[in-house]
């Protein structure tokens, strides 16, 4: 054979697939009745490039005009048939989650109580949580004193305060729906709160007069004496139950009890460990209680029912003289009946844990 048919059967072969004579060509299961034109049997071993022509004509053959082994009819038929699949799926998809939608209570959770998806083995437990909170995934309070902006500054530090608390100073657009709680039994507050109504809480709720955690002061941050703030967590037609005796009350804090107390959650922070508290020399309670030594939040507050322009209760921790340039672990827990305690620092279950560092 010269080299003009080596051309011509190269130019013939480029377009074809090239196979070794196999059974299943002509197995009894896949009878071929015509022999097809795009198949070419050879008789020795494919070499490197045979694979490489058998992959380029199953990508494009330039003499079918195929794509990936289906003209353009074939694709049109596949990209149809699988557009209507999808298009139907996706109306039942949308159609079932509509339906969900419309039967979901948009204010009332599903669930309650100890059926709540937050609910443990021992029923719900709300938490605390605290600002200035600078990092979601971190606990540390960490500034420089006399650093007025910037990263880690004072500044920083009150403008986190002030964006969490900006509701509590104002008289937003739901004022109206707000009621002096105090003046009210508490049996008639749950009919209120059903309408939608909830109770004031200003910033000067939490302590009348000169407050030293207020903005004008810095929140106390450039005197190295840090305000935290300390709010009970939201969970949905909860109802605290506070201690009505001194024998309830724990350890502790049993030597603070006073008959006002029966109607107040109770907050007190302290070290962590006996290093932290030897290195905590003082700490004030700023909360409508008016205890220094313990805070408080009355219960008339409580339950919420998602009523719109909820004020949540807070209460100040100042730490009055504290170490500087030492790491101090602290640790702030909510008191009543039905608030459990737990110590350990993964399950921090009816308290809040985070540390403080300032320069």
């Amino acid at each position: 054979m010269n080299s003009n048919d080596e051309s011509v059967e190269n130019t013939f072969l480029s377009n074809l697939y090239i196979v070794r004579p196999r059974t299943l060509l002509r197995s009894p299961l896949y009878p071929i009745k015509d022999n097809r034109d795009d198949i070419y049997i050879k008789d020795g071993s494919l070499t490197g490039l045979d694979y490489l022509s058998n992959i380029r004509n199953y990508l494009w053959n330039r003499e079918t005009k195929r794509f990936c082994a289906r003209d353009g009819l074939e694709w049109a038929k596949f990209g149809c048939c699988y557009f209507i699949y999808l298009f139907t799926l996706g109306i039942l998809f949308s159609a079932l989650v509509i339906i969900y939608m419309l039967l979901l209570d948009k204010k009332t959770p599903r669930r309650l109580g100890n059926d709540s998806a937050i609910a443990f083995d021992g029923g719900i437990n709300p938490g605390l949580g605290f600002r200035p909170q600078l990092y979601m995934d971190r606990s540390i309070i960490k500034w420089r004193s006399s650093r007025k902006l910037g990263r880690e500054s004072t500044g920083e530090i009150i403008d986190n305060i002030q964006e969490w608390g900006k509701l509590h100073t104002v008289k937003d657009q739901f004022y109206q729906q707000m009621i002096d709680c105090a003046t009210i039994p508490r049996h008639l507050l749950i009919n209120y709160f059903r309408q939608g109504l909830s109770c004031m809480f200003f910033v000067t709720d939490v302590k009348p007069g000169p407050n030293p955690c207020s903005k004008p002061k810095s929140f106390g941050y450039n005197k190295g004496r840090p305000c935290v703030l300390i709010k009970l967590n939201r969970i949905f037609g909860w109802i605290p139950e506070p201690y009505q005796s001194k024998e309830e009350v724990p350890i502790e804090i049993r030597h603070l009890w006073q008959p006002i107390m029966k109607n107040f959650i109770l907050i007190k922070c302290f070290g962590q460990y006996p290093t932290d508290q030897d290195l905590i020399y003082q700490v004030d309670h700023i909360s409508i209680l008016g205890n220094k030594a313990i805070g408080g939040i009355p219960t008339y507050y409580y339950p919420f029912l998602n009523q719109p322009g909820y004020r949540q209760p807070y209460v100040w921790a100042q730490f009055i003289k504290i170490e500087s340039n030492v790491l101090l672990n602290i640790i702030c827990r909510a008191y009543a009946r039905n608030i459990r305690h737990s110590t350990d620092i993964e399950d921090m279950t009816g308290a809040v844990h985070f540390e403080i560092f300032f320069e």
